[in-house]
C-alpha cells in the first residue's frame, strides 16, 4: 500500500509541475508576441533565435576624443 501511495504522489507532483511549466511557457510566448506586435523587438529572445552554442565575438570600442 505504501508503494502505491508513493507512486501516486510522484505522478501527481510530475503532472502538477508539467502543468506549471506549460503555463509559464505560454505566458512567455504571449509576452514576446505582444512586444513584437507593438513594433518593438523583444530583447529577451533575439530575432535569429537563441545562440547557445555560438562562439563569442570580440567587440572593439573606441573612446571618443574631444578637442578643446
Amino acid at each position: 500500500m505504501y508503494i502505491i501511495s508513493e507512486c501516486l504522489t510522484c505522478v501527481v507532483v510530475t503532472c502538477t509541475l508539467s502543468a506549471f511549466l506549460f503555463a509559464f511557457c505560454v505566458v512567455l510566448l504571449t509576452i514576446k508576441q505582444e512586444i513584437e506586435s507593438r513594433g518593438g523587438m523583444s530583447r529577451l529572445i533575439p530575432k535569429g533565435g537563441l545562440h547557445l552554442f555560438s562562439r563569442p565575438v570580440v567587440v572593439l570600442v573606441r573612446e571618443k576624443t574631444y578637442k578643446r
